[in-house]
């Protein structure tokens, strides 16, 4: 075995998909790398023959084919292909409203035809809107066009006069505005896209941040069926085959960092510590900036900007494949009442695993992954309310849903939670920010990196990804 070093070059705290991807092109550089993993995180669970993933947003499921490439191990991308080429499903989600079912077609001419049909009284506005969508979407690929092929749009990353002009000739309104005279359901219909290509609630969101999530041309649509479990796994294997280290470990006591641009990390219950010259905490920001002792005072001016509000609890269902409605889709969201969104299972993010894929869920049955929405505060509590609800909810997309169920599955989400390394959070920013520059830095201070949902929250998995590109860039450079 070899003998690690004394100081490492860079130390990753968590096992976040940015930070994985900043470590593998490190340790790829020859660069020695630490992943510090905690040991009680689980990726996934089994039981019976199926297999379950949890997810935040239905971004985790797709990501664009050009940043896939950026990803320096690739063997995960490989098998995403096959898996893709192999469904014929040209619908990415469904979305359920009281009155309303609605295909989320990724080709526009399809979604039009969607929503003509379920929103008839409101064509003319509608027609409207979506031209005026068009029309931020072509200013936002003639900025694309401008930055360059090299660039990672739709970050900015130049300096602060570049991403002025970058935005200077965008709409400035926000969403309300815009949606002042739509009726609830349509609003409704808008809302729920935007919040589950990412993690961040919000009334309203920059009218050119909506265009930019929901238009999109054919030759720019995205790779769907993504298996984040793969990810991850394969992202693992990328970085300990280049020559990385990888500890699993209870938790970190403390930080701490000196004037030789070290810094210390302690580990909870173990006499041993780790030396590294730079540090990427690739964790909830909320669930680490406390361990930098007086320093962390200075780092938690960012819990104050964006802050996690609901916890994403996902309860598990075993399902007999003739429980399902002919014409569902794999990815749903389903809202019972328009004015109760987050209360007790009345929404939910629903994925259902592949027809067939005996990867996920035994012959003649599927694997189903209900996530609902938990207030921060009630976290730790009783949730039996809450099973309840979601499976009121069930009953209502799934006809004699009980007859069909072979296990249900709420403790593995119960122990989890607690983890300093569960990432399933949907945010509240509480004041204004430019999209295009993010809301948490990758860069924190000198030698120190954050990774995480908080930096691009509402870019979801997208935004991860470029966070770890960036990170892994910044890093790399300081060694040329």
């Amino acid at each position: 075995m070899r003998e690690p070093p004394k100081i490492f070059d860079v130390a990753v705290l968590g096992t976040g998909v940015g930070g994985l991807i900043a470590a593998t092109r490190l340790a790829n550089e020859k660069r020695s790398v630490l992943l510090l993993k905690e040991d009680r995180y689980q990726l996934s669970f089994k039981k019976d023959g199926y297999c379950f993933v949890p997810f935040s947003n239905f971004s985790e499921r797709r990501v664009r084919t050009d940043l896939l490439k950026k990803i320096p191990f690739s063997s995960y991308r490989r098998e995403d292909r096959r898996q893709a080429e192999k469904s014929e499903q040209k619908c990415s989600v469904q979305l359920i409203l009281p009155e309303a079912r609605i295909d989320l077609y990724q080709t526009f001419p399809l979604l039009q035809r969607e929503w003509r049909r379920e929103f008839p009284k409101e064509l003319n506005p509608i027609e409207n809107f979506y031209a005026e969508l068009g029309r931020i979407y072509q200013s936002l690929k003639a900025i694309k066009s401008k930055e360059g092929d090299g660039s990672f749009f739709p970050i900015c990353r130049g300096s602060l006069i570049k991403r002025w002009f970058s935005l200077a000739h965008l709409p400035k309104g926000r969403s309300e505005r815009w949606l002042s005279s739509f009726s609830p359901e349509f609003k409704k219909f808008i809302e729920l896209q935007v919040i589950t290509c990412g993690n961040l609630l919000a009334d309203s969101f920059p009218i050119s941040l909506i265009s930019y999530l929901l238009i999109h041309e054919e030759e720019e649509i995205s790779e769907t069926n993504l298996d984040l479990d793969i990810m991850i796994r394969s992202l693992l294997e990328g970085l300990i085959q280049s020559g990385g280290w990888v500890e699993e470990i209870r938790g970190v006591e403390k930080i701490e960092s000196t004037g030789m641009e070290e810094f210390f990390i302690s580990l909870i219950g173990e006499k041993r510590d780790f030396r590294a010259q730079s540090l990427i905490l690739n964790s909830p920001y909320h669930r680490l900036s406390h361990l930098f002792g007086k320093r962390g005072k200075a780092l938690s001016r960012w819990n104050k900007k964006i802050r996690p509000r609901y916890v994403m609890f996902p309860f598990f269902l075993g399902l007999r494949e003739k429980v399902i409605p002919v014409g569902m889709g794999d990815l749903l969201i389903s809202i019972l009442n328009l004015e109760k969104p987050y209360e007790g299972g009345n929404l939910l993010l629903l994925g259902l695993s592949r027809k067939g894929d005996e990867r996920q869920a035994p012959e003649g049955k599927r694997a189903l992954t209900a996530q609902c929405f938990i207030p921060l505060w009630k976290t730790g509590k009783d949730i039996s309310y809450l099973q309840d609800g979601v499976i009121h909810h069930l009953k209502h997309l799934f006809p004699f849903l009980e007859d069909h169920i072979e296990l249900i599955e709420k403790d593995w989400a119960n122990d989890q939670i607690g983890c300093w390394s569960y990432p399933h959070y949907l945010y509240q920013v509480d004041s204004d920010y430019q999209w295009r520059d993010g809301i948490i830095p990758i860069q924190l201070s000198k030698n120190l990196y954050f990774s995480g949902r908080e930096n691009f929250p509402y870019l979801g998995l997208e935004g991860e990804v470029l966070s770890g590109i960036f990170i892994g860039e910044e890093i790399s450079r300081k060694y040329r």
